[in-house]
């Protein structure tokens, strides 16, 4: 079951989408780098690969800036203590 599937326990709404987005998007790069392990991959294959795991990684960078940094944040900060 991927994390999109289930129920988060946070308090803002923004934070679950788009933590769930981003298990989404973990969940294409390591498919990715299991292609990129196959034997016998052609150039083509290689280069169509290495395109979309750079595309995902530009995707992940401008994901996880410092709004969602800060989203993370304001979360633990409303945990309850101890």
């Amino acid at each position: 079951m991927q994390i999109s599937d289930r129920s988060l326990p946070l308090t803002n709404s923004t934070l679950n989408t788009l933590i769930a987005e981003l298990g989404t998007e973990c969940a294409q790069v390591q498919a990715l780098i299991n292609q990129l392990q196959l034997p016998s991959l052609t150039a083509n294959q290689q280069l169509e690969i290495l395109a979309e795991l750079l595309a995902a990684a530009v995707h992940l960078q401008t994901h996880c800036d410092d709004d969602f940094q800060m989203l993370i944040a304001n979360e633990m900060e409303n945990l309850p203590s101890g």
